[in-house]
């Protein structure tokens, strides 16, 4: 299953994984297919289902005791199934397996229970790996999270379509007895001693006008003769509205085509219902969700808080294949399934779950359905609309041509042709208030591109052009914007008032049904403890717009607040072709915000009996700064920058800084400063002795706006190399160096060296140096019960000084010292880190933060 998640928050996420009130075992089982005897078998065992109250109001209750309540079902065997069933593949997708009877029909045999939903999930796709998560908590609350879904109701499901007239699977129970295969599905999973579910499945070889979701888009750019039955599609979109299945992922469909006059309509084929009629409960359980990226799986209730959201599986495909109705076909399919599921219909639909069931979930989804099913054309409308905010339109890869017509002041309408037979293929009209943004691909061939008329308040247009020999006559306007090749210049010399964007990047030119218009929100909490600085807690939130232009993305905005440091933001607005890129950071310190100051020069006292406060200054900062950066290759960056910043010192009376400056000097009062930079920085795989070479050079300038003659040059270079002595023996290093070129600074911005041995800005003077080393050992993995765990140790050696005008030092302050660093669920990383030196010892914990 493919998905586009959200990053998540890791830190949240660990947080909650340790929150156990009782045991847990994640048992799954399979489907079988028929046979003579009957047994009573349950999907888990009733030890995995037992929970403690605190348990349920933490993690929910789900649908759990479903999952230990036995029920009866026919015995069978791979060889009794159909006469004798072979294997013949694994279906990844749905962690089940495609057999085979001896008259080549197919069916989908699947473990009840066990639902891959959460492990395809971009979080669990970077970290999970079952054979290493085996016996531990994590692996058993994973199995426990799948209880989310009813294990039975894919039958009602599947009755609910049959009866709503749409495609249907024959959807059946049974139970593969102990010993009686030794097959397992996709993850390793042995189907033997469990239930199993199985279905039809379409025979693509006896069937050759079934097609895959991918095959029917192919299909349907090659000519628009071909096309999706838009009232069955819509209809089967709204019947998983209704029942909330929220898992529509292209893997899911099956495409039939039958002739209807010049035309080959495909109708919908549904493979999985198995996911409808979710129970998300429990107050930490929905957090994790939103966590792992899938905020989309929601508590079934009779009233959707965001259908868009609950659609998010769905939303892409639908783009691609409803486009060409309007909303009465919504509202008229809506009307349909409203009319057509009676209540007894749908009471009849859950009369046929397996004997022992029905109890008040089942009655509570029933009354569900049908208070849905009475608000099933107010849905369809709100989805529809969420389909109209930007539209993706697509021609063929034969000659089309588009008109585009804008007289209207409160719409446009949009038609397409094809030019060999000048049959109108395609006719829509869009609002300028519901619709923000039209992508229109004209794909291949040679396509004529027409827009005339201009309204006041036009919907932006963007017209893609394909590799042909393409074609444009436009009347004058804005808001119209056309992507075509460097060879299609000469074709829109003549066009004027028109955006032109010249390119051969084929990801700008080239269909991709899965890219939408969206935005991702994420929370990323930071904190650090630092025997210097104390505790020091925070959160990111990150803002991502996935528009048109992606270079990965249109851009993006980190809005940050730490404790000490206060806000901190950054925007990132990258060019087409990802090369370049425009940023923007800025900060605003809080009032606990500090520099440490022991005075300027190589050998300054270290106030050890002193309390920290007593070098501490308070200093209220603002700063923004745009750059630019300029990447010539992945590794090789240019970044200019300006920067304009305000300092302000805190008066005070009893701290070390009021022996060094009296109380009116300049540092006490407002400061403003422009800083102008050039910075570059390399970076290259030597060999995989030394896998990571690489430097950075900076230059610049900084005045202060005040007082214009204390202005200063500046120049920094730094060096790091990693050398791996052996798999797991590491030796890295990094040297720093800086340099201002007169005396006209003040304290927080001098050269200082960074020793972990030292507090922050021990030594500051004109120039710096400084080197640290470490020697980093992976000890590999760590047994325990809760989850997988790394781990591995490193010593280091730091050394360094600065140079001060005036001031003879031959000294070279040194630090050492060394730490843990461990790695949860492949992904989370903590180091704890002790160093010393002739001051004292410094002691810092990170978290997520890594070498």
């Amino acid at each position: 299953m493919k998905m586009r998640l959200s990053s998540a928050s890791y830190i949240v996420f660990l947080v909650m994984l340790f929150v156990f009130s009782a045991d847990m075992t994640a048992s799954v089982l399979p489907r079988v297919g028929e046979g003579d005897s009957l047994v009573r078998k349950s999907i888990y065992p009733p030890s995995a289902t037992r929970k403690s109250d605190l348990y349920n109001k933490l993690w929910g209750e789900h649908y759990r005791t479903l999952y230990s309540l036995p029920i009866t079902v026919p015995a069978v065997t791979l060889q009794s199934l159909w006469g004798g069933v072979k294997v013949v593949e694994q279906a990844a997708d749905f962690q089940g397996l495609l057999l085979e009877n001896n008259q080549q029909q197919l069916c989908l045999l699947k473990p009840l229970g066990g639902y891959t939903t959460f492990i395809e999930s971009k979080f669990f796709q970077e970290v999970y790996n079952k054979k290493v998560f085996k016996n531990t908590y994590l692996d058993q609350f994973i199995g426990d999270a799948y209880t989310i879904i009813n294990p039975y109701t894919f039958i009602s499901a599947d009755y609910l379509a049959r009866s709503s007239g749409l495609s249907s699977n024959n959807s059946r129970i049974f139970y593969l007895p102990e010993h009686s295969t030794r097959d397992t599905v996709a993850n390793g999973t042995s189907i033997e001693n469990k239930l199993v579910s199985v279905i039809d499945v379409p025979d693509f070889n006896t069937r050759p006008n079934i097609l895959l979701t991918e095959e029917l888009l192919d299909t349907i750019q090659a000519n628009k003769n071909f096309q999706v039955d838009q009232e069955l599609y819509i209809r089967e979109r709204l019947l998983d509205m209704l029942i909330g299945d929220w898992n529509k992922i292209p893997e899911n469909w099956n495409w039939l085509g039958r002739s209807e006059g010049d035309s080959i309509l495909y109708a919908p084929i549904v493979i999985d219902r198995n996911h409808a009629f979710t129970k998300v409960d429990g107050v930490l359980f929905k957090q994790m969700l939103r966590v792992l990226g899938l905020g989309f799986i929601v508590n079934y209730d009779a009233s959707p808080k965001s259908v868009r959201k609950e659609n998010t599986l769905g939303f892409a495909l639908d783009m691609a294949l409803a486009s060409q109705s309007d909303v009465s076909v919504w509202t008229g399919q809506a009307r349909f399934i409203r009319q057509t599921l009676t209540d007894s219909i749908i009471d009849g639909a859950f009369s046929r779950l397996p004997k022992g069931i029905e109890d008040k979930e089942i009655k509570r989804i029933t009354q569900i359905i049908k208070e849905r099913r009475e608000n099933l054309e107010e849905i369809a409308k709100t989805y529809f609309a969420s389909l109209q905010q930007t539209p993706v339109l697509t021609g063929t890869n034969r000659s089309d041509r588009f008109v585009i017509d804008r007289h209207n002041p409160d719409s446009l309408f949009i038609q397409m042709y094809d030019q060999q037979t000048g049959q109108r293929v395609f006719d829509r009209k869009y609002s300028r208030k519901k619709t923000k943004e039209i992508w229109l691909y004209g794909l291949e061939g040679d396509d004529r591109f027409e827009v005339s008329g201009r309204a006041n308040k036009e919907v932006p247009v963007f017209l893609i052009a394909g590799k042909g020999k393409n074609t444009y006559r436009m009347e004058p306007g804005h808001h119209i914007r056309v992507y075509e090749y460097e060879s299609g210049k000469a074709a829109l010399d003549t066009v004027p008032h028109v955006k032109k964007v010249f390119s051969d990047i084929p990801e700008i030119h080239q269909y991709d049904y899965n890219k939408i218009k969206h935005h991702k929100m994420s929370f990323t909490p930071w904190g650090i403890y630092d025997s210097d600085k104390g505790f020091s807690l925070g959160t990111f939130f990150t803002y991502t717009m996935y528009g048109f232009k992606r270079s990965p993305f249109t851009y993006q905005h980190r809005i940050g607040y730490n404790y000490i440091q206060g806000f901190v933001y950054q925007g990132i607005f990258p060019s087409y072709d990802g090369k370049k890129s425009f940023n923007i950071d800025a900060t605003i310190s809080s009032r606990r915000n500090f520099y440490n100051f022991f005075g300027f020069g190589n050998n300054t006292e270290g106030y050890k009996d002193a309390k920290k406060n007593y070098n501490r200054v308070h200093i209220r900062q603002f700063k923004l700064s745009p750059s630019f950066h300029l990447d010539f290759s992945e590794k090789k960056r240019l970044v200019v920058q300006a920067s304009w910043e305000m300092f302000k010192a805190k008066e005070t009376n009893d701290r070390f800084i009021n022996q060094f400056y009296p109380e009116d000097h300049r540092i006490f009062k407002t400061n403003l400063f422009i800083d102008l930079g050039l910075s570059f920085h390399t970076e290259k795989e030597i060999c995989s002795f030394i896998p990571k070479l690489g430097g950075t050079l900076t230059g610049g300038w900084k005045m202060n706006l005040k007082d214009a003659s204390r202005n200063f040059p500046y120049a920094e270079a730094s060096v790091e190399l990693d050398v791996k002595i052996t798999d797991r023996l590491t030796w890295a290093t990094m040297a720093k160096t800086q340099q201002l070129f007169n005396n006209k600074y003040e304290f927080y911005q001098a050269a200082s060296t960074e020793l972990r041995g030292y507090r922050d800005n021990r030594f500051i003077g004109k120039q710096s140096f400084y080197q640290y080393s470490d020697i980093r050992l992976d000890m590999g993995k760590l047994k325990n019960p809760f989850t997988p765990l790394k781990y591995g140790v490193f010593a280091g050696f730091d050394y360094g000084r600065v140079w001060f005008p005036g001031e003879q030092s031959k000294r070279w302050h040194t630090s050492y010292g060394g730490g843990i660093w461990l790695t949860l669920i492949n992904k989370i990383t903590t180091k704890y880190s002790c160093f010393g030196s002739t001051d004292s010892f410094r002691f810092m914990f990170e978290l997520g933060l890594g070498f």
